[in-house]
């Protein structure tokens, strides 16, 4: 009886090794000469990298947007204010130390960081 399932592994797993051997050799045989088996390195590229593109507009409050005191974007000049960070869910005194005299006013649930544009 054991001697009748040992011959009965050894079958098996002869059968299992041949089929596991085809597969290999199929699969390089359909794999030889491709990318897969014999990659060709990338020629260097001569072209100059193409510039980053502008950052889409996320929301209605853009950093460095100059604003009018009503918060209306302007064109920027010396003397408006700018928008130098914005604080969701802000606390008690949200623009400490983002500048150094810097305006908090407050829109939308959100604290705008203003500083006068030099």
């Amino acid at each position: 009886m054991l001697r009748t399932f040992l011959r009965l592994l050894a079958v098996g797993l002869g059968v299992l090794a041949l089929g596991f051997g085809g597969g290999a050799a199929g699969a390089y045989l359909l794999l030889d000469g491709t990318s897969w088996t014999d990659p060709v390195p990338a020629a260097p590229s001569t072209a100059a990298p193409a510039p980053a593109p502008a950052p889409a507009r996320t929301g209605r409050w853009d950093l460095g947007t100059c604003l009018n005191n009503q918060l209306k974007p302007v064109k920027c000049a010396a003397g408006v204010w700018q928008l130098v960070a914005v604080v969701p869910n802000p606390g008690p005194k949200p623009c400490t130390g983002i500048t150094s005299n810097p305006d908090t006013r407050y829109a939308d649930g959100l604290a705008l960081c203003l500083a006068r544009r030099t």
